[in-house]
């Protein structure tokens, strides 16, 4: 994984240590516990900083190395390698190797928010957009209405099998290796949904032997790249650039405004998030939708906001 530098000590506190070794161990135990796409994520962070500091670095010194590594970096990418690299110096001191961790004072940013929203007319131009009489058209449909009816991620997507539904009983059931948590995951499905995979099946070609629902024309699973590739094929005929996990945003925005009080512990629930906090990156988003219903339904509003002489009627909803 790392160019080999067996003279090349990260630090020393209690004993010495080859930065390569245990950062290979750690990545071995978080390849159990993360997705793949995470854990080349933890890979190159910790790769990067080893080059980054480029030899024998003393405890003293290694929370301000930690810290001009960081520095100008945006604040998602800063987040997720500062994660990266205190999880490492976590195990170092579980392992005996450190005494204290050097990234434990330092803060995460404020988290920014990278959530798009798209009109309900962009979406039903989007859907109207595959060629239905295709197998690749009637595959791009099919994974748009499994996004939008359940939020899952486009690298749990590429990922789903033909046994992984239950159609009596109207449920996905995500396997713990192809979540980005690791954990097993149960998404519920609509009847247009269920329909429109059970279409996709019967198109399928008899000779496949690949249990993947979503496959190319060769019966091989999709990537998420191919899947990328679609859909910016798609974002050139309706006019507005769209991606897989743009419908995810939409299902989690769409799934609040409808739901109950209690609908954020479920959408947490559904989308898999390992933190409240994540969900309500959604949450902050409808206050503009808040601000709407303000100024309609608002009594102050309603009688001296309209001109005089036309009455105005107004309809509550119960």
């Amino acid at each position: 994984m790392f160019k080999k530098k067996s003279d090349v000590i990260l630090f020393k506190v209690k004993q010495e240590f080859n930065f390569e070794i245990l950062a290979e161990e750690f990545i071995l135990i978080r390849e159990a516990e993360v997705s793949k796409y995470t854990v080349g994520s933890i890979k190159n962070t910790l790769k990067q900083f080893l080059a980054f500091c480029d030899g024998l670095v003393e405890e003293k010194g290694l929370k301000l190395k930690v810290l001009q590594f960081l520095a100008g970096k945006g604040n998602e990418y800063y987040n997720k390698q500062l994660q990266a690299i205190k999880g490492f110096f976590q195990y170092c001191m579980e392992e005996g190797y450190l005494i204290n961790n050097p990234c434990t004072a330092i803060k995460y940013k404020a988290h920014t928010s990278r959530i798009v929203q798209h009109s309900e007319e962009v979406i039903r131009k989007l859907l109207d957009a595959p060629n239905k009489t295709t197998w690749a058209g009637v595959r791009d449909y099919t994974a748009m209405v499994l996004f939008l009816d359940t939020g899952i991620r486009p690298n749990e997507l590429v990922q789903v099998k033909m046994s992984d539904f239950d159609f009596a009983n109207g449920y996905l059931y995500l396997r713990e290796h192809i979540t980005k948590t690791r954990q097993k995951r149960t998404l519920p499905l609509s009847d247009i949904c269920i329909s429109a995979i059970k279409k996709l099946i019967n198109y399928r070609h008899k000779d496949w032997d690949s249990d993947f629902m979503f496959c190319s024309w060769r019966g091989e699973a999709i990537t998420t790249g191919e899947l990328r590739d679609r859909f910016r094929t798609y974002s050139k005929i309706i006019g507005t650039n769209i991606t897989p996990y743009h419908l995810r945003h939409t299902f989690a925005l769409y799934f609040l405004r409808n739901s109950s009080k209690t609908g954020v512990f479920a959408l947490q629930k559904i989308m898999g998030h390992s933190k409240l906090e994540q969900t309500k990156n959604y949450v902050s988003l409808l206050e503009a939708d808040i601000q709407q219903a303000h100024q309609t339904a608002s009594p102050i509003s309603n009688m001296l906001g309209k001109s005089k002489g036309k009455a105005k009627v107004a309809v509550i909803k119960i």
